[in-house]
């Protein structure tokens, strides 16, 4: 008859536990030091593609008024507005209320 065999190990820890609070408080830090770099790119990214939209809008507009342009500036336009838009979908909007 075959048996099954448990082996089980304990650690037992006796002395100062501070080490232990100092490591989990630095890693906790590092978190929060990312979190906060995180937030930042995000924030910079959002500035970036509003500007890059008005500059789209503002070439849209001058383009518009030029009045009587070849298919091809028209396809650059609309290439570029594309790339734009593939950036912009790339963060999610804030929620409005």
């Amino acid at each position: 008859m075959f048996g099954a065999k448990h082996d089980h190990t304990h650690f037992h820890f006796h002395g100062d536990n501070s080490s232990i609070h100092k490591t989990l408080k630095k890693i906790l830090m590092t978190q929060e030091e990312a979190v906060a770099k995180i937030n930042a790119l995000t924030a910079q990214t959002q500035k970036s593609n509003a500007e890059i939209s008005q500059k789209l809008t503002e070439l849209s507009d001058a383009i518009a008024a030029a009045g009587n342009v070849t298919p091809e500036v028209e396809a650059a336009l609309a290439g570029l507005a594309s790339v734009v838009q593939a950036n912009d979908d790339l963060i999610a909007d804030a929620p409005t209320e």
